[in-house]
């Protein structure tokens, strides 16, 4: 498959890198003190640089060099509705949650978000903080398997038959497994930095120099309106609900509404330094991915007009999902050691994600369940526990999808992305800006963000004939609303005891 590249320039580029980001993730081993604070959260030490791009790459996963670059073959224009939606997202998280996160938690002592809750409200039963770690652990689940199955296909794409999707996956899990489980938090960080760096480059330049090859982007529209019109479209021919519909859709402005509860990039906030580097991180977050989801539209919409000219090894994606266009693309267009960085810039992208989400998940199960409920020691030591519950919650992430064929957009963005967004994104932002906010309602939010999700996707949008309804702000609406009702019913025990800055 490998007939446009040196195909021992291409392997060896990409082991170089793999190998790279394996020494990084090793390394940053060496300065983890031995405490829970420094393995979950590096010891709230993050400056701006790695804060911002670290939480970046750990948002955007395998769904982007993945799937929107999918969606960016098969739908053309519109896809460039995710930019936006996505821009939304990162500004409100950055300039309105990121501060008010990271004072508070510092003033609680909090190492994780179900810490959070319930040191906030003060509970005495661990109903809240067990109701979170829940949560986090199925969502994470289905999140991380679906970034296992985008390493077997991407890995698929690039060297089959030596390596099929099975192979793929363990692969791709391995890599990440060994690092995070050697460095726990701090090596997701600086493993995330250097692989948001890659996936800036790669997804900015690949387009580039594709439409350059093309004759410019008026040449690639000019053949996507040759083949279907609608392809270059950038507002749907849709009315009423049907737009209402489209543009809140998980495709347009409706994934703005899961940032705000997504504990991998919460925990950025958390582990901040300080105010400063918060404002500046703001900055730092909203151009980069403004540049990536761009680039990555660009790279499917430049792959389907040379599919669409009569391009063989682009033919051969036409009738599917699309999603390994870039890696495709690379392979046939790009230079030897190109190539191998663009695949390796698809593999980061899965890692930064997987390796952030696997530390959250482990924390919750190792900080708020066996620390905090079962051995009663939190804030000691728990280093192999830690380590041990990481590839505990890997391996079980591996097996939920071996040997299975996932649609890696559809399984992020209608369930893990969905559920984590809806059952912590409300409750989140009325305990850090709304002061009449109440244990009662939080629980009574949470549990209907949790569940809310996949009723509707499992009830409506599988058995509806016609239109789907994204379920993420369906859920996130009636989570706040069941909050703020709950709230104002009931009074939280620690409201008086509040400081103002909560």
């Amino acid at each position: 498959m490998l007939l446009a590249v040196n195909t021992q320039i291409f392997v060896w580029s990409f082991i170089a890198y793999t190998l790279a980001v394996v020494a990084v993730g090793v390394y940053s081993s060496r300065f983890a003190k031995q405490s829970d604070e420094d393995f979950f959260l590096a010891g709230r030490s993050l400056g701006k640089w790695v804060g911002a791009l670290s939480a970046s790459a750990s948002s955007e996963s395998g769904w982007v060099t993945l799937g929107l670059v999918g969606m960016g073959f098969v739908t053309g224009v519109q896809a460039y509705w995710m930019v936006p939606g996505c821009v939304l997202g990162y500004t409100f998280n950055w300039l309105v949650l990121a501060e008010p996160l990271r004072r508070r938690t510092a003033e609680l002592g909090s190492l994780t978000l179900p810490d959070f809750f319930s040191q906030h409200f003060r509970e005495r039963l661990p109903i809240l903080r067990v109701l979170t770690v829940l949560v986090i652990v199925v969502a994470m689940m289905l999140y991380v398997s679906a970034q296992f199955a985008a390493a077997g296909k991407s890995f698929a794409a690039a060297f089959e038959p030596t390596i099929t999707r099975r192979s793929g996956l363990l692969i791709g899990a391995a890599i990440v497994l060994f690092y995070t489980v050697s460095g726990g938090f701090r090596a997701a960080c600086w493993t995330d930095l250097l692989q948001a760096l890659l996936m800036l480059v790669v997804l900015v330049a690949f387009p580039i120099y594709a439409l350059y090859g093309q004759g410019g982007l008026g040449t690639v529209l000019e053949a996507l309106h040759a083949h279907d019109p609608e392809l270059v479209e950038f507002m749907p021919e849709k009315s009423g609900w049907a737009l209402v519909g489209f543009l809140f859709s998980s495709s347009g402005l409706g994934i703005n509404f899961g940032y705000p509860g997504q504990p991998h990039v919460l925990v950025r906030f958390m582990a901040l330094k300080d105010k400063r580097e918060a404002r500046m991180g703001a900055i730092i977050a909203i151009s980069w991915v403004a540049l990536v989801l761009s680039g990555a539209v660009t790279a499917g919409m430049a792959v389907r007009a040379l599919a669409l000219g009569g391009t063989d090894w682009a033919q051969s994606l036409l009738g599917g999902d699309g999603e390994t266009a870039l890696v495709m693309g690379s392979m046939h267009l790009l230079p030897g050691v190109l190539a191998g960085m663009a695949l390796a810039a698809v593999l980061a992208a899965i890692c930064s994600t997987a390796d952030s989400q696997l530390v959250v998940a482990a924390s919750a199960v190792a900080n708020d369940i066996y620390a905090h409920l079962i051995a009663k020691k939190p804030g000691q030591n728990h280093a192999w526990f830690n380590r041990l519950v990481v590839f505990g919650i890997g391996a079980c992430a591996i097996l939920m999808v071996i040997g299975k064929k996932v649609q890696v957009f559809d399984m992020v963005l209608d369930y893990g992305w969905a559920v984590l967004g809806a059952a912590f994104g409300p409750q989140l932002i009325l305990v850090l800006l709304w002061r009449r906010a109440t244990y009662v309602g939080c629980v009574g939010g949470m549990l209907t963000g949790f569940a809310t999700p996949i009723l509707w996707q499992e009830l409506y949008n599988k058995t509806h004939v016609g239109e789907e309804v994204y379920n993420l702000p369906v859920a996130f609406g009636l989570a706040l609303l069941v909050n703020v009702v709950l709230s104002l019913l009931t009074r939280s025990p620690s409201l008086d005891e509040m400081p103002e800055s909560a």
